[in-house]
């Protein structure tokens, strides 16, 4: 623990008991000597003019007045706080252009300051760190910005809004939910065109502009009901349950996942049997096929019938042409 964080910690052991605590306590809980603690009492007491006193056979702590809370002045984090908050912001502009809007960039300067400071290099977390995002689709920073304003402020947003078939239409939606899912950002949000909850995909919105109407706030109880039940991105009341069988060549991975947070598993033999209940397949036939030919579908039978569908029409495309090595 460097200079920084001891007198970070220091502050807020002060800040957090009210009554005087002695130095053999403070020096434990900062990992330190007695005459280490009283090295940084000094330093806060002459430098940050901290209203640290002692108080005879009890200890030291902050005598403040009511109305004059003390606080270190400036941006003030330990370097485990200060490498996570570096982390976050490098993550945030590798999710997508514009996320990390203009109004955080001052907010990025004086982290970096910091980090260099603590002789971290604000660079490695670009160097060292990468964000692959597989299918992503990039975001204009305007929309996801106008939709996260919306959400602070708890206003309807009119959207134009291109579907997956390439159908275009005009919505007013209330958002209640940001949600970064398989490397995508979407929204839920309550539609007005179509007076239900649905989820958009920020990257489908050609248009955005808040509006100056309140939102329609949907309960959290209605919201996680709505979303939770069903499997992945796909909402609505559950009205199916899959039952998959894994062989034992990845059984023990699958085990080790979470595929729905309402999921069972058993054994059968070498075998993984798991079940989930879930209400639209689309999501969930791409997944069986990322794990063919060691998944089984028992249940139900049209989800079984819709996967080998799904593989005899893609055999299909491959009987009788030449591959040539």
């Amino acid at each position: 623990m460097d200079k920084f964080d001891r007198i970070q910690q220091l502050h807020r052991l002060f800040r957090s008991h009210r009554l005087p605590i002695p130095l053999s306590k403070l020096a434990e809980r900062l990992e330190c000597s007695e005459r280490t603690v009283r090295r940084m009492i000094d330093t806060m007491q002459l430098e940050l003019d901290a209203p640290i006193v002692y108080v005879q056979g009890r200890g030291w702590w902050y005598q403040e007045a009511e109305n004059r809370r003390f606080e270190l002045p400036g941006l003030w984090l330990t370097a485990r706080e200060l490498q996570s908050l570096g982390l976050l912001l490098s993550l945030l502009d590798d999710f997508g252009p514009g996320l990390l809007s203009d109004e955080l960039r001052p907010v990025e300067r004086e982290i970096e300051k910091l980090l260099k400071v603590r002789d971290i290099n604000p660079s490695a977390f670009r160097e060292r760190v990468k964000v692959l995002p597989i299918a992503h689709r990039p975001v204009p920073g305007q929309h996801f910005q106008i939709i996260s304003e919306a959400l602070l402020q708890e206003r309807q947003v009119s959207i134009r809004y291109c579907s997956y078939n390439h159908k275009k239409t005009q919505r007013e939606i209330s958002p209640q939910t940001l949600v970064y899912y398989r490397e995508n950002w979407y929204v839920d949000a309550w539609c007005h065109l179509r007076k239900e909850l649905r989820t958009f995909h920020l990257s489908r919105i050609e248009r955005s502009s808040i509006s100056k109407a309140r939102r329609q706030t949907v309960p959290s109880e209605e919201l996680e009901q709505h979303f939770a039940e069903s499997y992945g991105i796909f909402a609505g009341k559950s009205t199916h349950t899959a039952k998959l069988r894994f062989d034992g060549a990845i059984a023990r991975e699958i085990a080790s996942q979470q595929w729905h947070p309402a999921q069972a598993g058993e054994w059968d033999g070498r075998d993984y049997l798991l079940t989930f209940p879930y209400s639209d397949d689309r999501e969930l036939v791409q997944d069986i096929l990322r794990h063919i030919p060691n998944v089984y579908v028992e249940a139900p039978v049209a989800l079984r019938r819709k996967v080998q569908n799904r593989l005899q029409d893609g055999l299909g495309r491959f009987v009788g042409r030449v591959i040539r090595v």
